[in-house]
């Protein structure tokens, strides 16, 4: 998750790369909530298969493309199932983050920078994505102005992102004001507005915000029976993950999966 943060990108950087975390992603480098419609099994796999979905919102998998947000380079490593590593690009505003990344992928090239003032030349990259972060970009209609920039005629826009109907996350500091919509409806009228076409707009709030609070919930359970994890530690942990699991349910309306064009 990317940008200029109301919280700071340290903040993050401690969430992201603590120990409890690599350990429910698998140490993946992962920190999504996934996509859990096709079946996965483990948290690593759903995170996975949400990278796969935005692949598939690509209409031309060919040239250059852009991974905003790309966190620790888990999802920018996974794009090298599709595209050339030369011709993949992760951006994030943590210089910790971006570390990370460059020894995840090393062969895929990283930059530290804001996803609201890219500095790429006009018409440069075919694809972009960003997982999960436009909801916290200052702002994310910045953003969308600033992919539309970058982007070539008929290149894609492929983003997961989410829907908040209360402030609270915002008077927290991890949502602007500004990227609060009301619907599904008036997302879509702010990527028209940035000039997009071919908008596409999903709800896969089961799919993924779902399958995350579900996974998260058993996950304790599941460590202990496998051995990783002692009586008392599972049991401190459980009632954490429930409340994050009730928390997430509680503070985002609707996750979304998006897709757009550049018109040609």
């Amino acid at each position: 998750m990317t940008v200029r943060w109301s919280m700071r990108p340290s903040t993050y950087d401690r969430m992201m790369r603590g120990g409890n975390q690599r350990r429910y992603y698998g140490n993946s480098g992962y920190f999504n909530f996934g996509y859990w419609g096709a079946g996965a099994k483990s948290q690593r796999e759903a995170s996975e298969a949400l990278v796969d979905q935005m692949v598939a919102r690509i209409a031309n998998k060919t040239g250059r493309i852009l991974d905003v947000a790309c966190g620790l380079g888990a999802s920018t490593k996974r794009l090298t199932q599709t595209y050339a590593p030369e011709m993949i690009t992760g951006i994030n505003i943590s210089d910790a983050q971006i570390a990370d990344a460059r020894a995840l992928a090393p062969s895929c090239t990283f930059q530290v920078m804001n996803a609201t003032k890219l500095d790429f030349p006009h018409d440069h990259f075919d694809a972009v994505i960003c997982i999960e972060g436009a909801c916290h970009f200052d702002t994310r209609d910045k953003f969308l102005k600033e992919a539309h920039r970058v982007l070539k005629p008929g290149g894609s826009l492929a983003m997961s992102d989410m829907l908040f109907p209360i402030t609270i996350l915002s008077d927290f500091g991890q949502v602007p004001r500004a990227n609060l919509l009301p619907s599904i409806a008036e997302y879509c009228a702010r990527l028209a507005a940035a000039g997009f076409v071919s908008i596409e707009v999903t709800d896969a709030t089961d799919d993924c915000l779902g399958g995350f609070r579900a996974n998260l919930a058993r996950w304790p359970g599941a460590e202990r029976r496998a051995g990783r994890m002692n009586l008392s530690r599972s049991f401190a942990t459980a009632v954490i993950c429930k409340l994050l699991a009730a928390f997430f349910g509680w503070s985002c309306q609707t996750y979304l999966l998006v897709s757009a064009r550049k018109p040609s």
